[in-house]
């Protein structure tokens, strides 16, 4: 006995003429439940019924066999019981049938694990009939004399409805004996629940474009980490990406020791999947389309391995030996040292957040009224601190802003320092509203990483620390783009900070010269140029 699929497609469609025809995606709407159904280890013929000699022809083409129906079965009245039967009988004439699984021609996103598993499932419990269904809970009304009645008892988030299931049409599976010419449904019935996108059903130019839009879809893996060390710039940045990216499908793969970057993740309800010793392991399981790294420095052998998996590969900040098999790098901060036309670096491929996307552009006022510290998302060697103690003493009516990231460590020696100081300070940590201080303030320290990009967005003067010697290599950060760089913090005493300060409080012209220099570059379209090299 078999088990058999049954494609009925009719070549007569009104809403979209010739659809089962037609190239969804670059392939025939009908080739992927022919091509679903064929990979299905449970399903033994697959059968097209139709009265369309080119929808028979692109069947056999992908491996269908075909019934053609007789007149009286192809009309736009006849439904599809008598359709089945009368295919089920043809086969009869050859093979004895077990299960009859009818495929809707219109659901191109059906997976054959789906479809297997109801297979399974109906014999496994004995079923006589299952059918696909969606959870498609809803405030819903009914139309009753002309009033309209609530089908519901009480007002609540969606979520909290009870569940309300609509058949999808794209599977009804049911044993041979229940099939006649006007019924397929046996007693001892059951649904089986799909997805959202497994339960598009193509009626319409809508439906059309909603399926294309799925089929097109790409699983997108950042591989990044966030930690004291390294700092959170990294997170923050695919975070960035990973909300401008709405038509794939994103997931994060973390390091499982590195639980401050995991927890930041989390926060955003992105995905993240997480590993221990070898990543490559995880991602052969996780199955990607393309693996974003920002990690740094990659080794060769890492990359290839990705590369041998079939899969497309970005890093970004990437000065390693693996950078020049990736395709593609972007540098923002630094060029790369490796000549290819894989190389994307510069201030044209910076990836600003929405935040300062829309932010206002800063107004040098006369006199420095609030002055920012901010030294990134964990700080290691403190500048917070040591910029604290360079600028407490010098005289003006200013007061100080400091925000703190989520990693900052050393908040006990902060607020130890902060209990002796004479002077109006406000300190926040882990804002969400960052260009909304950076524009409020009149003058800002901060150090030489991603976050220089954040200030130039707005326009406000900057006094430029670096935490280390990789930051000494971020050429955006010097005087011609209208920062003062004071160099590496182990370089750096606190008289020279408070001379700079003040040199910068005491003159105007400077200060407006820094503004008109930082807002001469256009940083608001890096994140599309970006986002185009890796899905173009």
């Amino acid at each position: 006995m078999i088990n058999v699929a049954i494609i009925p497609a009719r070549g007569g469609s009104k809403g979209i003429p010739r659809k089962n025809v037609r190239l969804l995606n670059g392939k025939p709407l009908i080739a992927y439940v022919i091509e679903t159904s064929k990979r299905a280890k449970n399903i033994d013929r697959v059968v097209v019924s139709t009265d369309d000699e080119e929808i028979a022809s692109v069947s056999k083409q992908y491996g269908a066999e075909v019934i053609m129906r007789p007149t009286h079965l192809s009309t736009d009245e006849v439904p599809l019981d008598p359709v089945i039967e009368y295919t089920v009988k043809r086969i009869e004439e050859n093979f004895k049938v077990n299960l009859v699984v009818t495929i809707q021609p219109t659901s191109p996103l059906l997976k054959t694990e789906t479809l297997e598993n109801i297979l399974d499932k109906l014999q496994q419990e004995n079923l006589d009939t299952i059918l696909t269904a969606v959870d498609d809970r809803h405030l819903a009304w009914n139309k009753i004399e002309n009033q309209f009645v609530p089908r519901y008892t009480k007002r609540v988030n969606r979520q909290y409805l009870p569940s309300e299931f609509r058949e999808t049409g794209a599977v009804f599976a049911t044993k041979r004996e229940f099939v006649t010419e006007n019924n397929r449904i046996g007693n001892n019935l059951s649904l089986f629940e799909v997805d959202k996108y497994e339960s598009v059903d193509i009626d319409s130019p809508l439906d059309w474009w909603v399926a294309e839009k799925l089929l097109r879809r790409k699983k997108v893996l950042f591989r990044v980490d966030g930690y004291e060390e390294i700092g959170l710039g990294h997170i923050y940045r695919t975070l960035t990406l990973a909300h401008s990216i709405m038509d794939h499908d994103v997931s994060f793969l973390m390091n499982s020791k590195y639980e401050l970057g995991i927890g930041i993740v989390q926060s955003y309800n992105f995905k993240v999947e997480t590993f221990n010793g070898n990543s490559l392991e995880k991602v052969k399981d996780l199955q990607p389309d393309i693996v974003i790294n920002d990690i740094l420095d990659t080794n060769k052998d890492y990359i290839l391995a990705l590369k041998e998996l079939g899969l497309t590969v970005y890093n970004f900040e990437d000065l390693g030996e693996g950078a020049e098999y990736a395709d593609g790098v972007f540098n923002a901060l630094y060029p790369g040292s490796v000549p290819s036309e894989n190389f994307y670096t510069g201030e044209k491929f910076y990836c600003a957040r929405s935040e300062f996307l829309l932010s206002d552009k800063k107004i040098i006022s006369e006199e420095v009224k609030n002055v920012l510290i901010t030294f990134g998302g964990t700080d290691p060697n403190n500048l917070t601190l040591k910029t604290l103690k360079s600028i407490k003493d010098v005289p003006g009516n200013f007061k100080i802003t400091i925000i703190l990231g989520p990693g900052y460590s050393k908040t006990e020696e902060l607020n130890s320092f902060l209990g002796n100081v004479n002077r109006e300070i406000m300190v926040y940590n882990k804002v969400k509203n960052m260009a909304e201080h950076m524009y409020k303030a009149d003058l800002i320290f901060s150090s030489a990483g991603r976050t220089m990009y954040e200030i130039a967005m707005i326009g406000t003067p900057a006094i430029i620390i670096s935490q280390n010697s990789r930051e000494m290599t971020h050429l955006f950060g010097h005087n011609y783009n209208g920062f003062v760089n004071l160099g590496l913090h182990s370089d750096l005493t606190e008289k020279k900070v408070e001379d700079q300060f003040v040199k910068l409080i005491e003159n105007v012209e400077i200060r407006k010269l820094m503004n008109k220099r930082m807002l001469m570059h256009d940083l608001k379209n890096g994140i599309s140029r970006v986002l185009e090299i890796i899905f173009k």
